[in-house]
């Protein structure tokens, strides 16, 4: 029973500690993947600990039954098997809850694609130009991903601008943070809502892999077009997210990369 206990207050104070120390001081925004690193961590320390918790106290009430009187025996195995089908009954849970989620990236497409006017192949990636007057872009993970492109996107910014925004989306794709929201919301229907954990998890996601994609796509792209697109879209769009994305990024330092280096000392 010790060890049953230790799971369970373990799992206990992930879950009310780690918003408190993962959410202090700034150094999320300078470090979002390591940041997301450590709160999915988290996350699945909690839930080993949790299923450890159910596991021990099962394998202590089945020993403790073959100790005792055969009646208390069968009252401590059921309870037991009690804890085990409480687990059960949230697994199934999640699964009921994933499969809506999933069907929001469906809605998307169902959305935006009646109104698109092109699509072209971008390195694996199907692009979908759909007529709007808002700037907008959204990655759509499925078996043959896509990224949503408005026509507005066209018309607000330059070619390397344009570039960025794609090269954004692409870094959402390719790193699958589909699936990081997807849990992120799962985990947050799970927890009752006097638990912060789940709102907070899901809260750091959807900020952190929007930096983690800034930071790939300015690696790709170059960050002053990057930042120059947030800013061109926040202040169209009225989101003072968007500006302090770009302000983040001209605030960096970023290295030069390799191959525009090279080519530089070919010139020189």
């Amino acid at each position: 029973m010790i060890a049953t206990g230790s799971f369970l207050t373990a799992a206990a104070l992930i879950l009310l500690l780690a918003p408190l120390v993962l959410t202090a001081g700034r150094w999320q925004v300078h470090h979002p993947r390591t940041a997301l690193s450590l709160w999915f961590s988290a996350l699945f320390a909690g839930i080993g600990c949790a299923v450890a918790s159910a596991t021990t106290a099962l394998m202590c009430c089945v020993e403790v039954g073959e100790a005792h009187a055969p009646a208390e025996g069968i009252l401590l195995t059921i309870a037991g098997w009690l804890s085990l089908g409480v687990l059960a009954a949230v697994i199934a849970f999640v699964s009921a809850t994933a499969e809506p989620l999933a069907d929001s990236w469906r809605e998307a497409v169902g959305r935006f694609a009646p109104v698109a006017v092109s699509r072209e192949d971008s390195n694996g990636v199907t692009l979908v130009w759909f007529e709007s007057d808002e700037p907008a872009a959204c990655a759509v993970p499925s078996g043959e991903p896509e990224i949503f492109l408005s026509t507005a996107l066209k018309e607000l910014h330059s070619g390397p601008q344009l570039r960025a925004v794609i090269e954004h989306e692409r870094a959402h794709l390719r790193q699958h943070h589909g699936w990081a929201v997807r849990i992120a919301e799962i985990n947050a229907v799970c927890l009752p809502r006097r638990f912060p954990a789940g709102r907070a998890l899901k809260r750091a996601t959807l900020l952190l892999i929007e930096l983690i994609a800034d930071d790939a796509a300015a690696r790709r792209a170059g960050a002053v077009h990057l930042a120059n697109a947030l800013a061109i879209m926040g202040r169209t769009t009225g989101d003072p997210g968007l500006e302090l994305r770009a302000d983040r990024l001209t605030l960096r330092r970023w290295k030069t990369p390799r191959r525009r280096r090279d080519t530089a000392l070919a010139h020189a």
